[in-house]
């Protein structure tokens, strides 16, 4: 890969990066006062509450920048920013039309490192699931074809990132079971959209 190849891709990172973090910050602001408190459910009573799980829920972001340069034509790339941003504008809208929240565990318990998460992330969160559904299309993106990293040893590890991710996401309160659950409904038609445009790409 040369270097003027590697300044678009993270130039295009960058902008599908900037785009979808506005389209996430905004949705309070046109919801937050509507927003459906949710106090308990059933996974949560499954999936007990530890701050360690933070770790592998902040991760996503890794899980989601790395696919900008383990694939190998720019017009994957251009196909995973596509269906990124599309699975992203799903989740705004949903998030517009039926705007949803949990409630957090209490700060006094929380160690420093989640609390200061918390100043900055809203309760405020998308139905279906954005960071399940980004968990699942990334992970899709890394092990498939296009990708560099199309081997049986990385797409053990990978997978297994994700299920951490989507297991995360529970644990920390951030979701319910049921927004995990359409949120990873929500990435495989991310999978299937970036699946189409490569296959366009492909026949053209």
């Amino acid at each position: 890969m040369t270097l003027r190849e590697l300044l678009k891709r993270f130039a295009l990172g960058a902008a599908v990066g900037l785009t979808a973090t506005i389209m996430y910050h905004g949705t309070p602001y046109l919801g937050a006062s509507r927003a459906i408190m949710r106090t308990s459910c059933w996974t949560w009573r499954i999936v007990p509450f530890n701050p360690l799980w933070f770790w592998p829920y902040i991760s996503l972001f890794v899980l989601l920048g790395l696919p900008w340069f383990v694939l190998r034509t720019w017009s994957a790339v251009r196909a995973y920013a596509a269906a990124l941003l599309a699975v992203a504008a799903v989740a705004w809208l949903t998030f517009v039309i039926y705007p949803t929240a949990c409630v957090r565990p209490s700060e006094l318990y929380l160690p420093s490192y989640l609390s200061t998460f918390y100043l900055v992330d809203w309760p405020n969160n998308c139905f279906p699931c954005l960071h399940s559904a980004f968990a699942v299309y990334g992970g899709y993106v890394m092990c498939c074809r296009a990708s560099y990293w199309d081997t049986p040893v990385p797409k053990v590890v990978i997978y297994s990132w994700v299920v951490a991710i989507l297991v995360s996401i529970v644990a920390l309160r951030q979701h319910t079971g049921i927004d995990a659950v359409t949120g990873i409904g929500l990435g495989a038609i991310g999978i299937w959209l970036f699946r189409s445009l490569r296959s366009a790409d492909n026949a053209a």
